[in-house]
């Protein structure tokens, strides 16, 4: 699984919150690195056992302190003005990590802010022996099936577009097929779910909750862990 944005690369973009440890808890691996750990719990089912390693790196150390940080905290909307200082870096720019699944899987993880060229890749690939998925989050509206026990003959990845009403969830509600949705979309469908919860119903898909909140939280504590004292780190030592 990995996330991978390239917007920190530039040494000119100033010291926003974002790589402040105090007010950020981490770098790449708060900012992406949770969203990655949570789509991977969500759609294997399964939980992280062990991370078996994990590297981190802060590679530019220092950056201007700005005048204003504008809405959000996003560096295009920083302000630089007058005299500067430079500040410390705090956080981390990349992180990986590999390690095992409670039910046997391999797991590798990536999250960056540093890779050139991506704007928003969000994405995760998993492999069996009867056959793979991937996705990616620049590629929205599509899946990627790779099915094993197909004819050689027409074996290959097969583009998904899930957008079907009636059979991909939620999209009764909005187009016909091949009419894609957006970023937006994604919010007013788990709106949608939590106003079935509340009136009763059954909610197209699980919801997550506090608890799946706090099994990121552990795994990414495990991660800084077994970065900061170079060993494998087990996540029944993360509380």
């Amino acid at each position: 699984c990995f996330y991978r944005q390239g917007w920190a690369g530039s040494p000119d973009i100033p010291l926003i919150w974002r790589f402040d440890k105090t007010q950020a808890g981490s770098g790449s691996l708060g900012d992406l690195g949770a969203h990655v750990i949570d789509m991977a719990r969500f759609i294997t089912g399964d939980e992280f056992y062990e991370i078996s390693g994990a590297i981190t790196e802060t590679f530019i150390k220092e950056r201007t302190i700005p005048s204003s940080e504008g809405g959000a905290g996003l560096a295009s909307a920083a302000k630089v003005e007058g005299p500067t200082k430079k500040g410390k870096v705090t956080v981390d720019d990349a992180v990986l990590a590999i390690g095992r699944m409670k039910q046997g899987a391999l797991f590798r993880l990536e999250a960056t802010r540093f890779a050139t060229g991506r704007e928003n890749r969000n994405g995760v690939e998993i492999n069996g022996e009867k056959g793979s998925l991937r996705f990616d989050f620049e590629d929205l509206n599509n899946l990627y099936y790779y099915d094993a026990t197909a004819p050689d003959l027409t074996r290959g990845w097969v583009k998904i577009q899930a957008s079907v009403p009636g059979t991909h969830p939620y999209q009764h509600a909005y187009w016909p097929t091949a009419h894609p949705l957006g970023y937006e979309h994604a919010f007013v469908n788990m709106a949608a779910d939590m106003l079935r919860v509340l009136g009763g119903e059954a909610p197209e898909v699980p919801l997550p909750d506090f608890a799946d909140a706090y099994q990121t939280q552990r795994v990414m504590e495990a991660i800084e862990l077994a970065a900061k004292e170079k060993r494998a780190v087990r996540l029944s030592e993360v509380k």
